[in-house]
């Protein structure tokens, strides 16, 4: 099992906006290819404006099998564009996590 772990970092004053589109426009494709987000949470506390969301899969072919369909969705692809015109979005990080032996993911 892995997960994958992303932190998006947000333009000042336009983090309603990223999750507004986000939620209307790439949640529902992700949910059809990935599933349910394992967690999905903005920063409270520490640097603001920050997205973070954990993705659970069998292994990397999982993921990259399940990503590569998404990616090929119109819908998703419709969803960049917005995403793109709406520069609301200053970069991102991508981390492939594994378990430790004595957690047991739900």
């Amino acid at each position: 099992m892995i997960f994958d772990h992303r932190t998006y970092n947000i333009k000042p004053n336009r983090l309603a906006t990223f999750l507004e589109t986000y939620e209307r426009l790439a949640l529902p494709v992700q949910r059809k290819y990935l599933g349910e987000p394992y967690g999905f949470f903005v920063t409270h506390i520490g640097p603001l404006s920050r997205v973070v969301h954990l993705w659970q899969y069998e292994n990397l072919a999982d993921r990259e099998r399940r990503r590569d369909a998404m990616e090929a969705d119109p819908e998703w692809l419709a969803y960049r564009r917005v995403a793109l015109e709406e520069d609301t979005l200053v970069d991102m990080e991508n981390q492939i996590l594994k378990p430790v032996p004595f957690f047991v993911p739900r």
